[in-house]
């Protein structure tokens, strides 16, 4: 087999067109095998159609195989991404909810807070299987993964396969669009930013347009009276509070990360803040304190759409993704040198003062090396303290599931900052486990 085989696991989820339009950017790396897998059939029925239809359509060479089979996808594969999602709507429900009517406060309930490691519950029994079979049929195979809480996902996939792994997410583009907007910058892709830390909670230590450097610029137009539409906007209010207390401004916008601290108690329920915090949660139904019935009404609307465009009855529109999974892939296979603005991987030195195990988010050089930091960070202590206080409570979290201790689990929802108790660290726990059938697990 001399052609290069991509599989996407978990295919029918709203990663995958994305991903594919990338292959249109590098647009090097025709001539490949995309294996779409899924255990959802009609789902990954329709992926494959819209696929097949647009390689034919634009006259690319691309060979095209789906399979609900994991054994028959991953066998000799090159690069394998990870984008599942566990579990059904009602599963996403119970994530959601649980922790809600317990007494907790959260905004997107996907990495941090309680419902994050309630969600890291379901999805990493999962990917720990897809991660022994990949270590067990294609061991050489680089692992990317998409799905969340990504920082705990990644450790243990590394933990349990010892396969080379590396997380991906957009959030640094957050603080480029924001920079762009209040520094008049028009093309924010060309700004190059330096942001460390872990995923959703990095801090941005440099920011460069065109050679030069433009960080004390953006940090002094954060506070000018002519910006404020575009912080409210972004909204970057709490970034913008952090960065005068702590020295670094953090690099995502106020959607995640506020959930990193138990400030989020008094910031919901500012005037100001509050009613921003609410509007772009985007999940939680705050009045009655569930899942916004809209979730279920726009993934079938998704569906809907996806169907139309496999049977020919709507236009497909492939836009790439901007991820960096296919830019990996292109620098590794073609030879290349290539830098990221943004990788989960092993520590080994790229942040000070944290164990050099544990999965950080830092820029990367991709080549025939592997992928390397592109330097060493030195974050301030106070962020560094928080920093660890996750990396350790999502240790916990990896442990308690590799060892199926539900204590460890209890143990890491008690000290994330957004539980309001030991107590209802267990009731959220064991009322979790309940709802979703998970007793037998633990």
């Amino acid at each position: 087999m001399d052609y290069t085989k991509i599989v996407i696991i978990g295919a029918g989820s709203h990663f995958t067109l994305g991903l594919f339009g990338d292959l249109f950017r590098v647009n090097d790396l025709w001539e490949s095998e995309l294996v779409l897998m899924d255990i959802n059939e009609e789902k990954l029925n329709i992926m494959k159609r819209i696929v097949e239809r647009s390689v034919k359509r634009e006259k690319v060479s691309l060979r095209i195989n789906a399979t609900d089979n994991l054994d028959e996808a991953l066998e000799n594969a090159d690069f394998v991404i990870i984008t599942i999602r566990s579990g059904n709507l009602r599963t996403l429900k119970e994530i959601i909810e649980v922790p809600l009517q317990l007494g907790t406060v959260e905004i997107v309930g996907d990495t941090v807070g309680p419902s994050g490691i309630l969600k890291g519950i379901v999805e990493m029994p999962a990917i720990i299987n897809i991660a022994e079979k990949i270590r067990d049929l294609s061991p050489h195979a680089l692992v990317m993964n998409f799905t969340n809480p990504m920082t705990p996902i990644c450790e243990a996939i590394e933990k349990t396969a010892k396969i080379e792994t590396v997380g991906l997410c957009h959030g640094v583009h957050h603080i480029r669009r924001l920079a762009s907007e209040i520094l008049r910058i028009p093309h924010a892709e060309k700004l190059d930013v330096e942001a460390a830390g872990i995923n959703h909670f990095t801090w941005t230590v440099d920011m460069r347009y065109e050679g030069e450097s433009v960080y004390a610029d953006f940090l002094n137009a954060l506070f000018l009276e002519k910006n404020e539409e575009a912080i409210v906007n972004h909204p970057y209010l709490i970034g913008r509070d952090l960065y005068k207390v702590l020295g670094v401004p953090p690099t995502l916008s106020d959607r995640h990360t506020s959930e990193f601290f138990h400030y989020l108690y008094d910031w919901i329920n500012d005037p100001k803040y509050g009613p921003i915090l609410k509007r772009i949660s985007g999940f939680i139904d705050y009045e009655n304190k569930t899942l916004r019935r809209e979730i279920a009404e726009d993934e079938k609307e998704r569906m809907q759409r996806l169907l139309r465009m496999a049977e020919g009855r709507e236009e497909i529109k492939i836009v790439p993704s901007g991820e960096y999974a296919m830019d990996i892939i292109s620098a590794v296979k073609n030879r290349r040198e290539t830098r990221l603005l943004a990788a989960n991987i092993p520590n080994n030195g790229a942040l000070r003062d944290v164990s050099s195990e544990r999965f950080v988010e830092v820029p990367i050089q991709v080549s025939e090396q592997g992928l390397v930091p592109v330097r060493t960070f030195q974050l301030p202590k106070a962020i560094t303290s928080m920093l660890n206080l996750h990396l350790d409570k999502f240790q916990l979290l990896v442990d308690g599931i590799l060892e199926k201790e539900k204590n460890l689990i209890v143990q890491a929802i008690a000290l994330d900052p957004l539980t309001p108790s030991p107590e209802k660290a267990e009731k959220i726990f064991s009322t979790f486990i309940k709802h979703v059938s998970l007793q037998n697990y633990f």
